[in-house]
């Protein structure tokens, strides 16, 4: 079963939103772009991959134990992965503030996750995926830092769930459900 530790995100009509400004701002970019689905928003704390039920039932003893607050975010800045260059993805990201509790919620899970011997797979960097891009797009970073400037994103999210997500993939794209979820006290 492929699965992941995330936090939803909650604002999903100001995403949906942003998503639909950007597509119109910049409409040669439609056959490029493909909006991720508003129930897929998430910021992924932990990424498994393929794991068997055994480990699942670790993984949900030790989420079990987190305690955590809810917390604030806030919506900043547009950026791309692997690079503008050549980007994978379109991403929204969040203020320093905001980078800062979304890490201590990471650090939590990570620390509980190493008690079973599980390491994250890379760095983390908080991020909301908000595109996936289908080839290269020629000046990416100027059109987003225009976009960044030109247009206030400024808006806040409440974080107050952790999931453990499964993730299903179809043609269509994948398909996430909880498996479990820790609500902040």
């Amino acid at each position: 079963m492929r699965t992941f530790i995330a936090v939803d995100c909650n604002n999903k009509e100001k995403i949906s939103n942003l998503q639909q400004n950007i597509l119109k701002s910049f409409p040669n970019f439609n056959s490029v772009l493909r909006p991720i689905n508003i129930e897929n928003l998430h910021f992924t704390l932990f990424f498994f991959g393929e794991i068997e039920s055994k480990q699942l039932e670790l993984i949900t003893n030790k989420m079990n134990e987190i305690v955590f607050e809810r917390f604030d975010i806030n919506y900043r800045k547009i950026g791309a992965f692997q690079s503008f260059k050549y980007p994978k993805v379109i991403w929204i990201g969040i203020d320093d503030k905001s980078e800062m509790e979304l890490n201590s919620l990471f650090e939590l899970v990570k620390f509980k996750m190493e008690q079973i011997d599980l390491r994250p797979d890379k760095q983390f960097k908080p991020h909301l995926t908000i595109f996936r891009v289908k080839r290269p797009i020629a000046n990416l970073e100027q059109y987003l830092n225009k976009y960044n400037n030109d247009v206030s994103i400024d808006f806040s999210d409440i974080i107050d769930k952790i999931h453990i997500k499964k993730s299903e993939l179809f043609s269509s794209g994948p398909v996430y459900s909880n498996i479990l979820t820790i609500f902040a006290k």
